[in-house]
């Protein structure tokens, strides 16, 4: 057989073929190093000019306290465990502005990405492992969501490192690494809940392993150690923040509205249903567009056929194709199921984006045996569905456009407030602009409530006195407000020829729009600073409706 024609230049055992001559795994290494140095400079740009939004600044707020342990307090109020509360009330000493507040996302999501193409090299060889960073590094949602104050990288760091060290440590039967692994795993149970299922699907896949590779038994006995610890951590959130979330208004409001979707309603659908179309959705998510999302989605399914037949090849791992193939695929088991049994969402949310860890291995599988192993045929593609993503972007919603969102409008709005409204005139908020209001007119300082106004949140600014609705109020609709209004009337004895500053601040602005279909309030005269910040006077006396009806804008936004 003629030389030429062997297959050797584009497979070669244990995936040792990394592209055209020249190409070995320096080159690859140099490659991912500048990929993943763009992807962080694209991190700094988009952490860079902008105001936070209304969940960046609720977690400010509940870390902007006077001691650690009410910072913790604080923290049980929410749904997630309190990591980012403890991180971000001790690196508030170095910084208030929102790059220093993003900077430990900035960082913690680059060090995801490197983390991820450590763990892929040793699966899977290093031109897979450049395929996932490239995805990892420079698709939207993962770009965006490691440049905001979220807990969401620190969930991606630290559970991607559990993983790696776990191979470590079955490789070099190292206790030390099993143990190391168990520590990044409790880490990442203490960022975000969704690494509970992260958690069990490792260790679905460890048990396999273990069968296998029957390690020294120090080595599964610190296993077994590290899996009665996280029982126990499970039993403590669970206790102190789980157990009392359940019945809140604010989960019922996730369950019945915005995360909707990503739960199974029985009577309402079918089970195969919405696994499919929620799977197909969490690749939607991950690649920012609909249309390649669903090729994507295929892609991940064609790359565990490939592993499973054996056209997969991997290097420094001991994993069967079948442990792996489990690997990939359970998390989206575990998380499905969770979403069927109503306990957490699935679908195209950020609150399952650590299925990006499998997701994007198994379209880096799928793009690297189309690509024939080449390195740079296979980067060229990963490129390629990127740039495609990036120029015909899916918007989700709750968004910011990077103009609304710009520090310079937030500025102007602050300025307006100062030199424009009165000090003796109040200032009505739902609790998202509150938040907001709260963060910028008091200079990043705590702010306190004077209970001086029953059923509200009041606190006082820059001389500025601002009544907030309370938590389980979270944005104006027509109805909410005119019924607040008319408590605040009543309460806060106030004149008729007292006046009133209705201020949004927050995801969607769309009160004075929706109140102006009414007779009695269409000459609402409207200051606005983009599309998310916006003003207007009402007198205390003013003719309201007495009746409001229909869907609003604001309304229509939740439940797409």
């Amino acid at each position: 057989m003629d030389a030429s024609r062997q297959p050797a230049a584009d497979t070669v055992k244990n995936g040792a073929q990394l592209g055209p001559p020249g190409w070995d795994q320096n080159h690859v290494r140099v490659a991912a190093l500048a990929v993943l140095a763009v992807g962080f400079v694209a991190r700094v740009w988009v952490a860079s000019g902008t105001f936070l939004n209304p969940d960046e600044a609720l977690h400010f707020f509940n870390a902007n306290r006077g001691s650690a342990w009410l910072a913790y307090q604080a923290s049980l109020t929410m749904a997630h465990p309190p990591l980012l509360i403890f991180l971000l009330y001790w690196w508030k000493n170095l910084g208030t502005s929102e790059f220093m507040l993003r900077l430990p996302s900035v960082l913690a999501g680059t060090a995801f990405c490197w983390v991820f193409f450590k763990w892929l090299e040793k699966l899977f060889g290093p031109t897979v492992a450049l395929v996932g960073l490239t995805f990892a590094a420079l698709l939207g949602p993962m770009l965006l969501l490691s440049a905001e104050v979220r807990q969401y990288e620190l969930l991606l760091l630290f559970a991607i490192s559990g993983a790696y060290l776990l191979e470590r440590a079955l490789e070099e039967h190292s206790a030390g690494f099993m143990l190391a692994s168990a520590a990044c795993l409790y880490l990442a149970m203490l960022s975000h809940y969704s690494a509970l299922l992260f958690v069990a699907a490792l260790g679905v896949y460890t048990l396999l392993r273990l069968f296998s590779t029957r390690p020294p038994l120090a080595v599964t006995a610190v296993w077994v150690a590290g899996q009665v610890c996280a029982l126990a951590l499970v039993g403590f959130l669970y206790v102190t923040q789980l157990s009392k979330l359940k019945h809140t208004t604010m989960a019922e409001q996730a369950f019945d509205s915005w995360l909707n979707k990503s739960y199974f309603h029985p009577g309402h659908g079918s089970p195969i249903v919405f696994a499919l179309t929620r799977s197909f959705s969490v690749f939607q998510f991950m690649l920012g567009q609909l249309v390649v999302g669903d090729v994507a989605a295929l892609m991940f399914v064609a790359g565990i056929v490939f592993l499973l037949r054996g056209a997969i090849t991997h290097s420094a791992s001991g994993a069967s194709s079948r442990q792996l193939a489990v690997l990939l695929v359970l998390p989206f088991v575990v998380n499905c199921a969770a979403g069927l049994m109503g306990v957490y969402p699935y679908g195209g949310t950020r609150h399952c984006v650590v299925l990006g860890v499998f997701g994007l291995t198994g379209i880096s599988l799928c793009i690297v045996r189309m690509a024939r192993w080449r390195a740079i045929r296979a980067l060229v593609i990963s490129l390629a569905l990127i740039l495609l993503c990036w120029a015909f972007r899916s918007i989700r919603q709750p968004y910011f456009y990077r103009a609304d969102q710009s520090h310079a409008q937030m500025q102007r709005a602050l300025a307006f407030i100062r030199e424009q409204i009165p000090s003796s005139d109040l200032i009505l908020v739902d609790y998202e602009s509150g938040l907001e209001l709260g963060h910028y007119l008091c200079n990043q300082q705590p702010v306190s409530y004077d209970g001086s106004i029953p059923g509200f949140l009041v606190f006082t600014c820059s001389e500025h006195r601002i009544v907030s609705t309370m938590y389980t109020l979270w944005a104006f609709d027509p109805q909410t407000f005119l019924e607040q209004w008319n408590h605040l009337v009543a309460d806060a004895g106030l004149k008729p020829d007292d006046q009133v500053w209705v201020a949004q601040a927050r995801w969607t602005v769309s009160l004075a729009d929706d109140l102006k279909r009414y007779p009695e309030l269409q000459s609402l005269h409207v200051q606005s600073y983009g599309r998310n910040i916006q003003f207007f006077p009402l007198k205390a006396g003013q003719t309201m409706p007495k009746r409001v009806a229909g869907t609003t804008s604001l309304q229509r936004a939740v439940r797409e």
